[in-house]
C-alpha cells in the first residue's frame, strides 16, 4: 500500500506562517543604532583628531569591536522588542536636536543606546557592566575630565603627598595644587591629577573582566579596589616626582618620566591580576551560553515590532537633515562694548583681528574675546561671565593647533600688585619655532587662578567672583 507523502504527514500546525522577524544574522541589527548615532561619530571624531583631547577612546572602541566579532556566533538572530526600543530612545537622546543636553552626555547616551541594541540580542544574565564601562572610555572625555575632576583630584593628591613628605621628615606645605618645600615651590600640574593613569586602569580592568565574561556581581565587588589602586599609585608616583624636582634627590631628567610610566605600568598589572582572579561561576551560566544558541532558531518579537522599531532608527538617522540649520554668523557678542585695556605692563597694545576660527568661537562664549600684540607678545584677552567649560587651557588650545607641549612651569606675574600672584607657562613647539606660552585668570578682587579648573570650582563654590578675566601672552622663544 502507498504512504502519503511526507508532507501530508506533518501537523498543520507547521504549515501556518509565523509571525516573527525573518530570521538574519544577529549583528545585522546592530546596524540600526550605528547609522541613526552618526551625529555622534562625527562629533566624536572630531574631537579625538583635533590635538585637544588625547585619542585614547579609539583604542576602547577597537576593544569594543574584538568583543563583538568574537561573540558574534552568540547573537541572537532578532532582538528583544523591550531592550531595541530601550536603544532607540537612547539614539534619540543623543541626537543634535537634544539641544538641552551637552555634547558629552548626548554622546554617552547614543554609546549606551548601542550597547543596549547588544542587549537585545544577547542572553539574560550574561555580564554586561564590563562592555558598558569600554563603551563610556571610548568617548573623547580626557579633556573634559581634567576640567571637572582634575582639580579635586590634584588638591586630594597633594594633600596626601604633603603628609607622607612630613613622615620622611620633610617640611612641605599645600598651597592650593602647589607643594612649597622650603621656599621652593613645585606644581602639581595635569597629568599629576591621575586622569590618564585611572583611565587605562579601568580599561584595563573591564577589558580583562569582558574578555573572561566576569559576571558583573563580582566585577562590582572588586571596582572600589581599582579607585583605591589608582589613588596609591598616583600618590606614591607625585611624592617619587616632588622629592626629585626639589632638588633633595639628585636623578637625571629622565626618570620624570620613568617614574611616571614606572608606577604606571604596576598599577596596571595589580588591576589584571585583581580582575583575573578566579571566581565561583553561578550555575546558570554555562546553561545561559548553551540556550544563546538556540536563539537563532526562535522568533523573539512579532514582525510589526520590529518594523515600528527599525523605522525609528532611520527616523532617527534623518532627523538630523530636516532640522532648520542655525548659523551663528553676525551674532553680535560682548566683544564689541567690552573697555579694553589700552596698555599691558607698561606697554601699548595694538588692537589684532580674530581668526575665522576665533569669531566662530567667540560667538557661543559666555562673554568676550580680543588680541593685542605689544611689540613683542600676542595678548589674548577672554572677559568671562560665569563659570564655564567654554574657557579652555590656553595648553588645549594649542594642541588643537599642532603644537607640541611641554615644561610647564609657575612663575610671579611680571607688575603683579598682589604676592603670589602667579601665572602658568609652557613651551609650545611647531614648525621648530618655539613659542613661551602664559595663561592666568583674574577675578574682581585681584586674586588669579593658574588652573581653569581650579578657578571653575571656585566660582561655582562662590569664592571667587565674576566677571573674570582670562589673560594669554605668547612670545617667541
Amino acid at each position: 500500500m502507498p504512504t502519503m507523502p511526507e508532507v501530508f504527514c506533518r501537523p498543520l500546525a507547521s504549515t501556518s506562517p509565523r509571525l516573527s522577524a525573518p530570521q538574519t544574522h544577529g549583528w545585522l541589527w546592530l546596524l540600526l543604532p550605528c547609522v541613526a548615532l552618526w551625529p555622534v561619530w562625527e562629533w566624536s571624531t572630531a574631537r579625538l583628531t583635533d590635538g585637544s583631547d588625547d585619542p585614547l577612546g579609539i583604542v576602547a572602541m577597537l576593544t569594543l569591536l574584538a568583543l563583538v566579532a568574537r561573540d558574534r556566533h552568540l547573537l541572537a538572530s532578532t532582538p528583544r522588542p523591550l531592550w531595541l526600543g530601550a536603544s532607540l530612545t537612547l539614539c534619540i537622546l543623543a541626537g543634535p536636536y537634544a539641544t538641552m543636553i551637552p555634547p558629552l552626555l548626548r554622546a554617552a547616551a547614543g554609546v549606551c543606546g548601542l550597547l543596549m541594541a547588544v542587549l537585545a540580542l544577547r542572553q539574560r544574565r550574561q555580564a554586561l557592566l564590563a562592555w558598558f564601562g569600554l563603551g563610556i572610555l571610548a568617548l573623547p572625555l580626557m579633556s573634559s575630565l581634567q576640567f571637572f575632576a582634575g582639580y579635586p583630584l590634584r588638591i586630594v593628591t597633594a594633600e596626601i603627598s604633603m603628609h607622607l613628605l612630613h613622615l620622611l621628615g620633610i617640611t612641605a606645605a599645600r598651597e592650593g595644587t602647589t607643594l612649597d618645600l622650603g621656599g621652593r615651590l613645585v606644581m602639581v600640574d595635569a597629568p599629576c591629577s591621575g586622569i590618564q593613569m585611572a583611565w587605562s586602569a579601568y580599561f584595563t580592568a573591564c577589558t580583562t573582566a569582558a574578555w573572561l565574561r566576569l559576571p558583573d556581581r563580582v566585577f562590582l565587588r572588586r571596582l572600589p579596589l581599582l579607585g583605591a589602586l589608582v589613588l596609591a599609585g598616583n600618590v606614591l608616583r607625585n611624592t617619587v616626582l616632588v622629592i626629585k624636582e626639589s632638588g633633595m634627590l639628585p636623578l637625571p631628567a629622565w626618570t620624570h618620566e620613568g617614574i611616571g610610566l614606572l608606577v604606571f605600568a604596576g598599577v596596571c598589572v595589580l588591576m589584571l591580576r585583581l580582575m583575573a582572579r578566579p571566581f565561583a561561576p553561578a550555575l546558570h551560566a554555562t546553561a545561559d551560553l548553551a540556550a544563546t544558541r538556540k536563539l537563532h532558531a526562535t522568533g523573539l518579537a512579532p514582525l510589526a515590532n520590529i518594523a515600528t522599531l527599525s523605522g525609528g532608527f532611520a527616523l532617527a538617522a534623518i532627523l538630523p537633515f530636516l532640522m532648520p540649520h542655525t548659523s551663528s554668523a553676525g551674532t553680535p557678542t560682548a566683544s564689541t562694548t567690552t573697555q579694553w585695556p589700552e596698555s599691558f605692563n607698561g606697554r601699548l597694545l595694538r588692537p589684532l583681528p580674530l581668526s575665522e576660527v576665533e569669531k566662530r568661537f567667540a560667538a557661543q562664549f559666555p562673554g568676550a574675546i580680543a588680541r593685542f600684540s605689544d611689540g613683542i607678545s600676542t595678548i589674548t584677552l577672554r572677559d568671562v561671565t560665569r563659570a564655564t567649560r567654554k574657557l579652555h587651557p590656553a595648553a588645549d588650545c594649542y594642541k588643537g593647533l599642532g603644537y607640541r607641549v611641554s615644561t610647564p612651569t609657575l612663575s610671579v606675574r611680571p607688575g603683579a600688585q598682589r604676592a603670589h600672584s602667579l601665572q602658568r607657562c609652557f613651551i609650545a613647539s611647531k614648525n621648530g619655532r618655539d613659542l613661551l606660552v602664559c595663561e592666568y585668570i583674574e577675578d574682581q578682587a585681584g586674586r588669579s587662578y593658574t588652573d581653569t579648573s581650579a578657578w571653575y570650582w571656585a566660582a561655582v563654590a562662590g569664592q571667587s567672583g565674576g566677571p573674570w578675566r582670562a589673560v594669554t601672552t605668547a612670545r617667541l622663544q
